[in-house]
Protein backbone atom coordinates (compact mmCIF):
# COMPACT_ATOMS: atom_id res chain seq x y z
CA UNK A 1 0.00 0.00 0.00
CA UNK A 2 1.10 3.55 -0.60
CA UNK A 3 2.46 5.52 2.34
CA UNK A 4 0.06 7.55 4.42
CA UNK A 5 -0.04 11.29 4.20
CA UNK A 6 -0.36 13.71 7.04
CA UNK A 7 -3.97 14.04 8.21
CA UNK A 8 -3.90 17.81 7.93
CA UNK A 9 -3.93 17.59 4.17
CA UNK A 10 -7.38 16.01 4.20
CA UNK A 11 -9.14 18.61 6.30
CA UNK A 12 -12.14 20.15 4.54
CA UNK A 13 -11.02 23.70 5.24
CA UNK A 14 -7.92 23.07 3.13
CA UNK A 15 -10.07 21.95 0.20
CA UNK A 16 -10.06 24.05 -2.90
CA UNK A 17 -13.29 22.97 -4.62
CA UNK A 18 -11.96 23.00 -8.17
CA UNK A 19 -14.77 20.76 -9.35
CA UNK A 20 -17.23 23.38 -8.13
CA UNK A 21 -15.26 26.06 -9.95
CA UNK A 22 -15.32 24.00 -13.12
CA UNK A 23 -19.03 23.43 -12.66
CA UNK A 24 -19.60 27.19 -12.35
CA UNK A 25 -17.54 27.76 -15.48
CA UNK A 26 -19.59 25.09 -17.24
CA UNK A 27 -22.73 26.96 -16.19
CA UNK A 28 -21.74 30.60 -16.66
CA UNK A 29 -19.65 30.57 -19.85
CA UNK A 30 -22.52 29.32 -22.06
CA UNK A 31 -24.90 31.61 -20.15
CA UNK A 32 -22.72 34.69 -20.78
CA UNK A 33 -22.27 33.68 -24.42
CA UNK A 34 -26.01 33.29 -24.86
CA UNK A 35 -26.69 36.64 -23.15
CA UNK A 36 -24.20 38.39 -25.46
CA UNK A 37 -25.71 36.72 -28.53
CA UNK A 38 -29.23 37.56 -27.37
CA UNK A 39 -28.32 41.19 -26.73
CA UNK A 40 -26.69 41.48 -30.16
CA UNK A 41 -29.71 39.87 -31.82
CA UNK A 42 -32.03 42.28 -29.97
CA UNK A 43 -29.92 45.17 -31.23
CA UNK A 44 -29.98 43.80 -34.78
CA UNK A 45 -33.72 43.23 -34.52
CA UNK A 46 -34.19 46.84 -33.46
CA UNK A 47 -31.86 48.02 -36.22
CA UNK A 48 -33.74 45.82 -38.70
CA UNK A 49 -37.05 47.33 -37.58
CA UNK A 50 -35.67 50.84 -38.03
CA UNK A 51 -34.37 49.93 -41.48
CA UNK A 52 -37.76 48.54 -42.48
CA UNK A 53 -39.42 51.72 -41.25
CA UNK A 54 -36.92 53.79 -43.23
CA UNK A 55 -37.61 51.70 -46.36
CA UNK A 56 -41.36 52.11 -45.94
CA UNK A 57 -40.94 55.88 -45.40
CA UNK A 58 -38.85 56.20 -48.59
CA UNK A 59 -41.45 54.29 -50.57
CA UNK A 60 -44.16 56.52 -49.17
CA UNK A 61 -42.13 59.60 -50.13
CA UNK A 62 -41.72 58.32 -53.69
CA UNK A 63 -45.43 57.55 -53.84
CA UNK A 64 -46.46 61.05 -52.65
CA UNK A 65 -43.94 62.72 -54.99
CA UNK A 66 -45.59 60.89 -57.87
CA UNK A 67 -48.97 62.05 -56.63
CA UNK A 68 -47.73 65.63 -56.31
CA UNK A 69 -46.30 65.42 -59.84
CA UNK A 70 -49.58 64.10 -61.17
CA UNK A 71 -51.73 66.83 -59.59
CA UNK A 72 -49.28 69.53 -60.73
CA UNK A 73 -49.43 68.25 -64.34
CA UNK A 74 -53.20 67.88 -64.13
CA UNK A 75 -53.82 71.51 -63.22
CA UNK A 76 -51.38 72.66 -65.94
CA UNK A 77 -52.89 70.52 -68.73
CA UNK A 78 -56.49 71.35 -67.85
CA UNK A 79 -55.67 75.05 -67.65
CA UNK A 80 -53.95 74.97 -71.06
CA UNK A 81 -56.80 73.00 -72.60
CA UNK A 82 -59.41 75.43 -71.32
CA UNK A 83 -57.38 78.44 -72.45
CA UNK A 84 -56.66 77.11 -75.93
CA UNK A 85 -59.71 75.10 -76.84
CA UNK A 86 -62.33 75.71 -74.18
CA UNK A 87 -63.50 72.08 -74.38
CA UNK A 88 -62.90 71.34 -70.66
CA UNK A 89 -62.86 73.10 -67.30
CA UNK A 90 -59.80 73.75 -65.18
CA UNK A 91 -59.43 71.10 -62.43
CA UNK A 92 -58.69 73.46 -59.55
CA UNK A 93 -59.11 70.55 -57.09
CA UNK A 94 -55.74 69.25 -58.25
CA UNK A 95 -54.16 72.27 -56.69
CA UNK A 96 -55.65 71.36 -53.32
CA UNK A 97 -54.57 67.75 -53.73
CA UNK A 98 -51.06 68.87 -54.58
CA UNK A 99 -51.01 70.99 -51.42
CA UNK A 100 -52.16 67.95 -49.43
CA UNK A 101 -49.34 65.87 -50.89
CA UNK A 102 -46.93 68.64 -49.95
CA UNK A 103 -48.07 68.55 -46.33
CA UNK A 104 -47.67 64.79 -46.19
CA UNK A 105 -44.21 65.01 -47.72
CA UNK A 106 -43.24 67.79 -45.35
CA UNK A 107 -44.18 65.54 -42.43
CA UNK A 108 -42.19 62.61 -43.84
CA UNK A 109 -39.13 64.79 -44.47
CA UNK A 110 -39.27 66.74 -41.21
CA UNK A 111 -35.94 65.20 -40.05
CA UNK A 112 -34.16 65.94 -43.35
CA UNK A 113 -33.69 69.72 -43.68
CA UNK A 114 -31.95 69.53 -47.06
CA UNK A 115 -34.74 67.51 -48.64
CA UNK A 116 -37.33 69.65 -46.92
CA UNK A 117 -35.77 72.76 -48.55
CA UNK A 118 -36.00 71.10 -51.98
CA UNK A 119 -39.64 70.22 -51.24
CA UNK A 120 -40.33 73.87 -50.36
CA UNK A 121 -38.73 74.93 -53.65
CA UNK A 122 -41.02 72.48 -55.44
CA UNK A 123 -44.03 73.92 -53.68
CA UNK A 124 -42.97 77.47 -54.59
CA UNK A 125 -42.69 76.46 -58.22
CA UNK A 126 -46.08 74.75 -58.00
CA UNK A 127 -47.69 77.89 -56.56
CA UNK A 128 -46.08 79.92 -59.35
CA UNK A 129 -47.59 77.53 -61.90
CA UNK A 130 -50.95 77.91 -60.17
CA UNK A 131 -50.73 81.69 -60.53
CA UNK A 132 -49.82 81.38 -64.21
CA UNK A 133 -52.71 78.99 -64.77
CA UNK A 134 -55.02 81.46 -63.04
CA UNK A 135 -53.83 84.16 -65.48
CA UNK A 136 -54.95 82.25 -68.58
CA UNK A 137 -58.09 83.59 -70.20
CA UNK A 138 -60.56 80.90 -71.26
CA UNK A 139 -61.15 80.50 -74.98
CA UNK A 140 -64.79 81.51 -75.73
CA UNK A 141 -65.71 81.50 -79.47
CA UNK A 142 -67.92 84.44 -80.57
CA UNK A 143 -67.35 86.56 -77.48
CA UNK A 144 -65.57 89.96 -77.63
CA UNK A 145 -65.29 89.98 -81.36
CA UNK A 146 -62.27 89.22 -83.44
CA UNK A 147 -60.10 91.86 -81.75
CA UNK A 148 -61.00 90.60 -78.28
CA UNK A 149 -60.21 87.06 -79.22
CA UNK A 150 -56.87 88.10 -80.73
CA UNK A 151 -55.92 90.03 -77.62
CA UNK A 152 -56.95 87.10 -75.38
CA UNK A 153 -54.95 84.67 -77.51
CA UNK A 154 -51.90 86.93 -77.39
CA UNK A 155 -52.15 87.17 -73.62
CA UNK A 156 -52.57 83.39 -73.31
CA UNK A 157 -49.60 82.76 -75.58
CA UNK A 158 -47.35 84.92 -73.42
CA UNK A 159 -48.67 83.19 -70.27
CA UNK A 160 -48.29 79.77 -71.86
CA UNK A 161 -44.70 80.54 -72.66
CA UNK A 162 -44.04 81.38 -69.01
CA UNK A 163 -46.13 78.40 -67.92
CA UNK A 164 -44.18 75.97 -70.09
CA UNK A 165 -40.89 77.36 -68.80
CA UNK A 166 -42.13 76.99 -65.21
CA UNK A 167 -43.42 73.52 -65.99
CA UNK A 168 -40.09 72.44 -67.42
CA UNK A 169 -38.34 73.82 -64.36
CA UNK A 170 -40.61 72.02 -61.90
CA UNK A 171 -40.42 68.83 -63.93
CA UNK A 172 -36.66 68.90 -63.56
CA UNK A 173 -36.93 69.62 -59.86
CA UNK A 174 -39.45 66.82 -59.29
CA UNK A 175 -37.40 64.37 -61.38
CA UNK A 176 -34.25 65.18 -59.43
CA UNK A 177 -36.07 65.05 -56.11
CA UNK A 178 -37.76 61.76 -57.04
CA UNK A 179 -34.51 60.22 -58.27
CA UNK A 180 -32.84 61.02 -54.97
CA UNK A 181 -35.68 59.43 -53.04
CA UNK A 182 -35.58 56.33 -55.26
CA UNK A 183 -31.88 55.93 -54.52
CA UNK A 184 -32.52 56.35 -50.82
CA UNK A 185 -35.33 53.82 -51.06
CA UNK A 186 -33.01 51.33 -52.76
CA UNK A 187 -30.36 51.94 -50.09
CA UNK A 188 -32.96 51.37 -47.38
CA UNK A 189 -34.05 48.11 -49.03
CA UNK A 190 -30.43 47.00 -49.35
CA UNK A 191 -29.89 47.84 -45.68
CA UNK A 192 -32.89 45.70 -44.75
CA UNK A 193 -31.53 42.77 -46.77
CA UNK A 194 -28.05 43.19 -45.26
CA UNK A 195 -29.37 43.24 -41.70
CA UNK A 196 -31.56 40.19 -42.37
CA UNK A 197 -28.52 38.35 -43.75
CA UNK A 198 -26.45 39.48 -40.77
CA UNK A 199 -29.10 38.12 -38.38
CA UNK A 200 -28.98 34.76 -40.17
CA UNK A 201 -25.17 34.74 -39.98
CA UNK A 202 -25.24 35.63 -36.28
CA UNK A 203 -27.72 32.82 -35.61
CA UNK A 204 -25.53 30.34 -37.51
CA UNK A 205 -22.41 31.54 -35.68
CA UNK A 206 -24.29 31.37 -32.37
CA UNK A 207 -25.18 27.73 -33.01
CA UNK A 208 -21.64 26.89 -34.11
CA UNK A 209 -20.24 28.84 -31.16
CA UNK A 210 -22.51 27.05 -28.71
CA UNK A 211 -21.35 23.69 -30.06
CA UNK A 212 -17.70 24.74 -29.92
CA UNK A 213 -18.06 26.13 -26.37
CA UNK A 214 -19.88 23.00 -25.22
CA UNK A 215 -17.14 20.79 -26.70
CA UNK A 216 -14.29 22.86 -25.26
CA UNK A 217 -15.93 23.07 -21.85
CA UNK A 218 -16.56 19.32 -21.93
CA UNK A 219 -12.89 18.72 -22.72
CA UNK A 220 -11.83 21.16 -20.02
CA UNK A 221 -14.21 19.72 -17.46
CA UNK A 222 -13.61 16.04 -18.23
CA UNK A 223 -9.86 16.14 -18.89
CA UNK A 224 -8.83 16.03 -15.25
CA UNK A 225 -11.94 14.24 -14.01
CA UNK A 226 -11.59 11.31 -16.42
CA UNK A 227 -7.95 10.82 -15.51
CA UNK A 228 -8.70 11.07 -11.81
CA UNK A 229 -11.71 8.74 -11.94
CA UNK A 230 -9.77 6.15 -13.95
CA UNK A 231 -6.93 6.29 -11.44
CA UNK A 232 -9.41 5.93 -8.58
CA UNK A 233 -11.11 2.96 -10.27
CA UNK A 234 -7.70 1.38 -10.85
CA UNK A 235 -6.83 1.79 -7.18
CA UNK A 236 -10.15 0.23 -6.18
CA UNK A 237 -9.39 -2.80 -8.38
CA UNK A 238 -5.90 -3.06 -6.93
CA UNK A 239 -7.35 -2.81 -3.43
CA UNK A 240 -9.87 -5.58 -4.11
CA UNK A 241 -7.11 -7.86 -5.43
CA UNK A 242 -4.87 -7.02 -2.46
CA UNK A 243 -2.12 -5.50 -4.58
CA UNK A 244 -0.24 -2.25 -3.75
CA UNK A 245 -2.05 0.91 -4.80
CA UNK A 246 -0.71 3.37 -7.35
CA UNK A 247 0.74 6.65 -6.16
CA UNK A 248 -1.82 9.19 -4.87
CA UNK A 249 -3.15 11.69 -7.38
CA UNK A 250 -1.56 15.12 -7.49
CA UNK A 251 -3.76 18.14 -7.00
CA UNK A 252 -6.19 19.62 -4.52
CA UNK A 253 -9.55 18.96 -6.12
CA UNK A 254 -12.24 16.68 -4.75
CA UNK A 255 -11.11 13.60 -6.70
CA UNK A 256 -7.53 13.98 -5.50
CA UNK A 257 -8.86 14.38 -1.96
CA UNK A 258 -11.01 11.26 -2.36
CA UNK A 259 -8.07 9.30 -3.73
CA UNK A 260 -5.87 10.44 -0.84
CA UNK A 261 -8.60 9.46 1.63
CA UNK A 262 -8.89 6.11 -0.15
CA UNK A 263 -5.15 5.58 0.33
CA UNK A 264 -5.60 6.35 4.02
CA UNK A 265 -8.44 3.84 4.26
CA UNK A 266 -6.40 1.24 2.36
CA UNK A 267 -3.51 1.72 4.78
CA UNK A 268 -5.87 1.31 7.72
CA UNK A 269 -7.40 -1.84 6.19
CA UNK A 270 -3.92 -3.20 5.47
CA UNK A 271 -2.92 -2.59 9.08
CA UNK A 272 -6.09 -4.33 10.30
CA UNK A 273 -5.44 -7.18 7.84
CA UNK A 274 -1.93 -7.61 9.18
CA UNK A 275 -3.25 -7.72 12.73
CA UNK A 276 -5.89 -10.27 11.74
CA UNK A 277 -3.34 -12.34 9.85
CA UNK A 278 -1.03 -12.27 12.84
CA UNK A 279 -3.89 -13.31 15.12
CA UNK A 280 -4.98 -16.15 12.82
CA UNK A 281 -1.39 -17.32 12.42
CA UNK A 282 -0.90 -17.32 16.18
CA UNK A 283 -4.14 -19.16 16.88
CA UNK A 284 -3.46 -21.66 14.11
CA UNK A 285 0.03 -22.39 15.41
CA UNK A 286 -1.35 -22.80 18.89
CA UNK A 287 -4.01 -25.22 17.61
CA UNK A 288 -1.70 -27.12 15.29
CA UNK A 289 0.48 -28.33 18.17
CA UNK A 290 -2.25 -30.08 20.24
CA UNK A 291 -4.02 -31.31 17.11
CA UNK A 292 -0.76 -32.72 15.77
CA UNK A 293 -0.03 -34.37 19.11
CA UNK A 294 -3.52 -35.85 19.18
CA UNK A 295 -3.04 -37.16 15.64
CA UNK A 296 0.28 -38.75 16.54
CA UNK A 297 -1.31 -40.38 19.59
CA UNK A 298 -4.19 -41.76 17.49
CA UNK A 299 -1.74 -43.08 14.87
CA UNK A 300 0.36 -44.73 17.55
CA UNK A 301 -2.74 -46.16 19.19
CA UNK A 302 -4.10 -47.62 15.96
CA UNK A 303 -0.82 -48.89 14.54
CA UNK A 304 1.14 -52.00 15.39
CA UNK A 305 0.17 -55.61 15.70
CA UNK A 306 0.08 -55.42 19.46
CA UNK A 307 -2.57 -52.74 19.51
CA UNK A 308 -5.15 -53.18 22.24
CA UNK A 309 -7.88 -51.76 20.00
CA UNK A 310 -10.44 -53.90 18.30
CA UNK A 311 -10.79 -53.88 14.54
CA UNK A 312 -13.81 -51.57 14.73
CA UNK A 313 -11.99 -49.18 17.05
CA UNK A 314 -8.90 -49.29 14.87
CA UNK A 315 -11.03 -48.42 11.84
CA UNK A 316 -12.55 -45.54 13.74
CA UNK A 317 -9.11 -44.39 14.86
CA UNK A 318 -7.98 -44.34 11.23
CA UNK A 319 -10.98 -42.19 10.36
CA UNK A 320 -10.12 -39.88 13.25
CA UNK A 321 -6.60 -39.65 11.87
CA UNK A 322 -7.93 -38.63 8.45
CA UNK A 323 -10.26 -36.08 10.04
CA UNK A 324 -7.37 -34.59 12.00
CA UNK A 325 -5.31 -34.43 8.82
CA UNK A 326 -8.15 -32.55 7.14
CA UNK A 327 -8.43 -30.23 10.15
CA UNK A 328 -4.74 -29.42 9.86
CA UNK A 329 -5.25 -28.86 6.15
CA UNK A 330 -8.21 -26.62 6.92
CA UNK A 331 -6.07 -24.46 9.18
CA UNK A 332 -3.43 -24.23 6.47
CA UNK A 333 -6.12 -23.25 3.93
CA UNK A 334 -7.44 -20.65 6.35
CA UNK A 335 -4.00 -19.07 6.45
CA UNK A 336 -3.87 -19.06 2.65
CA UNK A 337 -7.42 -17.70 2.39
CA UNK A 338 -6.64 -14.82 4.71
CA UNK A 339 -3.26 -14.05 3.15
CA UNK A 340 -3.22 -10.64 1.39
CA UNK A 341 -2.15 -10.46 -2.23
CA UNK A 342 -2.23 -13.12 -4.89
CA UNK A 343 -1.41 -16.14 -2.70
CA UNK A 344 -3.93 -18.96 -3.14
CA UNK A 345 -4.21 -22.58 -2.02
CA UNK A 346 -2.86 -25.18 -4.40
CA UNK A 347 -4.66 -28.06 -6.13
CA UNK A 348 -3.40 -31.12 -7.99
CA UNK A 349 -6.22 -32.21 -10.31
CA UNK A 350 -6.27 -35.61 -12.01
CA UNK A 351 -8.83 -37.95 -13.45
CA UNK A 352 -10.43 -39.58 -10.42
CA UNK A 353 -13.53 -41.47 -9.33
CA UNK A 354 -16.09 -39.14 -7.74
CA UNK A 355 -17.90 -42.21 -6.46
CA UNK A 356 -14.89 -43.06 -4.27
CA UNK A 357 -14.48 -39.40 -3.29
CA UNK A 358 -18.10 -39.24 -2.17
CA UNK A 359 -17.72 -42.47 -0.18
CA UNK A 360 -14.60 -41.13 1.55
CA UNK A 361 -16.50 -38.00 2.46
CA UNK A 362 -19.39 -40.04 3.85
CA UNK A 363 -16.98 -42.15 5.92
CA UNK A 364 -15.47 -38.95 7.35
CA UNK A 365 -18.83 -37.64 8.66
CA UNK A 366 -20.61 -40.97 9.31
CA UNK A 367 -20.12 -40.80 13.07
CA UNK A 368 -21.43 -37.21 13.14
CA UNK A 369 -24.48 -38.28 11.08
CA UNK A 370 -25.23 -41.19 13.40
CA UNK A 371 -24.98 -38.89 16.40
CA UNK A 372 -27.60 -36.56 14.82
CA UNK A 373 -29.76 -39.49 13.61
CA UNK A 374 -29.35 -38.44 9.96
CA UNK A 375 -29.10 -40.95 7.14
CA UNK A 376 -26.54 -40.40 4.34
CA UNK A 377 -27.30 -41.59 0.81
CA UNK A 378 -24.33 -41.68 -1.59
CA UNK A 379 -23.89 -42.29 -5.30
CA UNK A 380 -25.08 -45.57 -6.80
CA UNK A 381 -23.44 -45.07 -10.21
CA UNK A 382 -19.80 -44.68 -11.18
CA UNK A 383 -18.88 -41.03 -11.90
CA UNK A 384 -15.45 -39.63 -12.71
CA UNK A 385 -14.09 -36.08 -12.98
CA UNK A 386 -10.87 -34.16 -13.49
CA UNK A 387 -10.26 -32.83 -9.98
CA UNK A 388 -8.11 -32.96 -6.88
CA UNK A 389 -9.77 -35.76 -4.87
CA UNK A 390 -8.47 -34.55 -1.50
CA UNK A 391 -9.80 -31.05 -2.13
CA UNK A 392 -13.18 -32.36 -3.33
CA UNK A 393 -13.38 -34.48 -0.17
CA UNK A 394 -12.70 -31.28 1.77
CA UNK A 395 -15.59 -29.58 -0.04
CA UNK A 396 -17.98 -32.50 0.42
CA UNK A 397 -17.13 -32.96 4.08
CA UNK A 398 -17.95 -29.32 4.67
CA UNK A 399 -21.23 -29.48 2.72
CA UNK A 400 -22.25 -32.78 4.38
CA UNK A 401 -21.38 -31.47 7.85
CA UNK A 402 -23.56 -28.40 7.28
CA UNK A 403 -26.40 -30.52 5.88
CA UNK A 404 -26.26 -32.88 8.89
CA UNK A 405 -26.17 -29.99 11.39
CA UNK A 406 -29.32 -28.39 9.99
CA UNK A 407 -31.30 -31.58 9.16
CA UNK A 408 -34.09 -32.79 11.43
CA UNK A 409 -33.59 -36.15 13.16
CA UNK A 410 -34.73 -39.11 11.09
CA UNK A 411 -34.26 -37.32 7.75
CA UNK A 412 -31.79 -38.11 4.98
CA UNK A 413 -29.02 -36.17 3.25
CA UNK A 414 -28.71 -37.21 -0.38
CA UNK A 415 -25.71 -36.90 -2.69
CA UNK A 416 -26.42 -37.08 -6.42
CA UNK A 417 -24.51 -36.40 -9.63
CA UNK A 418 -25.40 -35.37 -13.16
CA UNK A 419 -23.63 -34.20 -16.31
CA UNK A 420 -23.90 -30.52 -17.31
CA UNK A 421 -22.27 -29.94 -20.70
CA UNK A 422 -18.56 -30.80 -20.18
CA UNK A 423 -18.77 -30.73 -16.37
CA UNK A 424 -20.02 -32.97 -13.59
CA UNK A 425 -22.43 -31.50 -11.06
CA UNK A 426 -22.51 -32.89 -7.52
CA UNK A 427 -25.61 -32.02 -5.44
CA UNK A 428 -25.97 -32.34 -1.65
CA UNK A 429 -29.65 -32.13 -0.62
CA UNK A 430 -31.05 -31.88 2.90
CA UNK A 431 -34.49 -31.40 4.45
CA UNK A 432 -33.47 -28.67 6.86
CA UNK A 433 -34.70 -25.13 7.51
CA UNK A 434 -33.57 -23.69 4.18
CA UNK A 435 -31.84 -20.38 3.43
CA UNK A 436 -33.61 -17.04 2.89
CA UNK A 437 -33.31 -15.68 -0.64
CA UNK A 438 -31.34 -12.59 0.40
CA UNK A 439 -28.64 -14.74 2.05
CA UNK A 440 -28.05 -17.32 -0.70
CA UNK A 441 -25.09 -15.44 -2.11
CA UNK A 442 -23.86 -14.08 1.23
CA UNK A 443 -23.28 -17.55 2.73
CA UNK A 444 -20.26 -17.96 0.42
CA UNK A 445 -18.60 -14.89 1.92
CA UNK A 446 -16.21 -15.11 4.83
CA UNK A 447 -17.67 -15.14 8.35
CA UNK A 448 -21.26 -15.11 7.04
CA UNK A 449 -23.90 -17.40 8.53
CA UNK A 450 -27.65 -17.70 8.08
CA UNK A 451 -28.40 -16.96 11.74
CA UNK A 452 -26.38 -15.07 14.31
CA UNK A 453 -26.87 -17.94 16.77
CA UNK A 454 -25.45 -20.61 14.45
CA UNK A 455 -21.89 -20.15 15.70
CA UNK A 456 -22.88 -20.91 19.30
CA UNK A 457 -25.73 -23.37 18.80
CA UNK A 458 -24.53 -25.29 15.74
CA UNK A 459 -20.82 -24.60 15.75
CA UNK A 460 -18.82 -23.21 12.86
CA UNK A 461 -16.80 -20.16 11.92
CA UNK A 462 -18.39 -19.02 8.67
CA UNK A 463 -15.24 -20.00 6.72
CA UNK A 464 -16.22 -23.41 5.39
CA UNK A 465 -18.28 -22.30 2.41
CA UNK A 466 -15.81 -19.54 1.35
CA UNK A 467 -13.05 -22.19 1.32
CA UNK A 468 -15.31 -24.50 -0.71
CA UNK A 469 -15.92 -21.66 -3.15
CA UNK A 470 -12.18 -21.00 -3.45
CA UNK A 471 -11.45 -24.71 -4.12
CA UNK A 472 -14.17 -25.09 -6.76
CA UNK A 473 -13.18 -21.89 -8.56
CA UNK A 474 -9.56 -23.09 -8.64
CA UNK A 475 -10.90 -26.13 -10.51
CA UNK A 476 -12.56 -23.77 -13.01
CA UNK A 477 -16.02 -24.69 -11.74
CA UNK A 478 -18.94 -23.03 -10.01
CA UNK A 479 -20.72 -23.48 -6.69
CA UNK A 480 -24.19 -22.39 -5.64
CA UNK A 481 -27.28 -23.17 -3.59
CA UNK A 482 -30.96 -23.77 -4.28
CA UNK A 483 -33.22 -23.46 -1.29
CA UNK A 484 -36.76 -23.00 -0.08
CA UNK A 485 -37.34 -21.94 3.50
CA UNK A 486 -38.62 -24.71 5.80
CA UNK A 487 -38.20 -27.29 2.99
CA UNK A 488 -34.46 -27.78 2.76
CA UNK A 489 -31.49 -26.78 0.63
CA UNK A 490 -29.41 -28.21 -2.19
CA UNK A 491 -25.79 -27.13 -2.40
CA UNK A 492 -24.21 -27.93 -5.75
CA UNK A 493 -20.85 -27.55 -7.41
CA UNK A 494 -19.44 -28.32 -10.84
CA UNK A 495 -15.97 -29.54 -11.82
CA UNK A 496 -14.60 -30.52 -15.25
CA UNK A 497 -15.50 -34.00 -16.41
CA UNK A 498 -12.16 -34.38 -18.23
CA UNK A 499 -8.83 -32.62 -18.39
CA UNK A 500 -7.73 -30.57 -21.36
CA UNK A 501 -5.56 -33.37 -22.69
CA UNK A 502 -8.42 -35.87 -22.53
CA UNK A 503 -11.26 -33.62 -23.74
Amino acid sequence: MAGRRGPGKYEMQALRPRLLHKGLILLFVPLVFEIVVAAFLIYLQHYYGEAVKAEITRKQIVYHINEFWYYNDDITTTSLGTAMFGHREVNWASGGNASLQYKILAGLLADDPEQLKQLNDLMTSHLNIGKLCGGLRPFMPGSGGMLGQMLAMKSNLLTCKKLMAAELEIEGQIAKFREHQLRESERAAERVRSIALLIQVVLALAIAGSIAIAYLLFRYFMRGIHKGVQALIGNIKLFKSGEPLAQPLEGTDEIALLDSRFHEMADEVAAAQRLKQAFISTVTRELRVPIGATRDYVVELASGSDSLLSDVARTRAEKVEKSLDRLIGLMNDLLVLERPGAGRMEIAPRQCSLTEVVQSSIDAVQAFAEKNNVRLEGLNEQVSAYADPDRIVQVLVNLLSNAIKFSPAGSAVTISAQSVEDQVEIRVTDRGRGIPAHLRNAVFEKFQQVSTTDATEKGGTGLGLPICKEIIELHGGKIGVESEESKGSTFWFRVPAKGHDEA
